[in-house]
C-alpha cells in the first residue's frame, strides 16, 4: 500500500512538471504587422530584445504592398542587432487606408482589403499571436481573424495591441477600434492607463 501511494505521488509529480514545463516553453507561431514609417520604427524597438529564437515556432511578418521598403527595414534590423530567427515568411496585403484618404472612401478599401487578407489568411491557420502597433493596416487583419474563428475555418489567435509611444493622451483610431477586442491592450503612458481601465502600462517599450 505504501508502495502504490509512493508511485502514485511520484506520478502526479512528474505529469505537473510536464504541464509546468509545456506551459512555460511552448513555442508560438507568431504573426507581426510591419506598417509605414514610424509604425515599423516603433515596432522594432519594441522587439528588439525579444527571444524569437526559443519563443517563436514560426515567425510571420506582414505588410501592405504600399509599404515596400518595411521588409528591407526589418532585414536590417535583424542584421544589425544580430538577432537569431527562425524561418520567416513574410505576408503581404492590401492597405486598408491611404494617408490622408478620407473615412468615406476608406470604407470601401477597408471592405475590398479584408476581402483579400481572408483569403491570405486561410493559409496561416496555425497563427498563436497577432502583434500589432496601430497601422490601418490591423483593422482588416483582425476582423478576419476573429472572423474566421467564429466560423470554425481556425484556432484562436490572440491579439496584442500595442498602442503608438506618441499618443499619451488619447487612443489612436485603430486603438479605438480594437480596444474592446483585443487579448491585450498596451499603452506607453501611464495617463493612458488612467483613462483606459483595460489597458496594461508595462513603461515606455521605445
Amino acid at each position: 500500500m505504501l508502495i502504490l501511494s509512493i508511485l502514485i505521488l511520484v506520478l502526479i509529480y512528474v505529469g505537473l512538471r510536464f504541464c509546468i514545463h509545456s506551459k512555460y516553453n511552448k513555442k508560438y507561431n507568431m504573426l507581426i504587422l510591419f506598417g509605414s514609417g514610424g509604425h515599423t520604427y516603433e515596432m522594432l524597438m519594441t522587439l528588439k530584445n525579444y527571444d524569437f529564437q526559443n519563443k517563436c515556432q514560426n515567425l510571420y511578418f506582414m505588410h501592405s504592398f504600399a509599404d515596400s521598403q518595411e521588409p528591407q527595414r526589418v532585414a536590417k534590423f535583424i542584421e544589425d542587432h544580430k538577432i537569431a530567427l527562425p524561418k520567416v515568411e513574410w505576408i503581404t496585403i492590401h492597405r486598408s487606408r491611404k494617408v490622408k484618404q478620407s473615412y468615406l472612401s476608406s470604407i470601401i478599401t477597408t471592405i475590398k482589403a479584408t476581402l483579400h487578407t481572408f483569403l491570405i489568411l486561410l493559409r496561416f491557420r496555425d497563427l498563436d499571436i497577432f502583434i500589432t502597433n496601430g497601422p490601418g493596416t490591423c483593422i482588416p487583419v483582425v476582423i478576419v481573424l476573429i472572423g474566421q474563428y467564429i466560423l470554425f475555418i481556425r484556432k484562436r489567435c490572440k491579439i496584442l495591441f500595442i498602442e503608438s509611444w506618441c499618443r499619451v493622451e488619447n487612443l489612436s483610431l485603430s486603438g479605438k477600434l480594437l480596444y474592446w477586442v483585443s487579448d491585450k491592450f498596451v499603452v506607453n503612458w501611464e495617463s493612458l492607463k488612467k483613462k483606459y481601465k483595460r489597458a496594461t502600462f508595462v513603461g515606455n517599450l521605445i
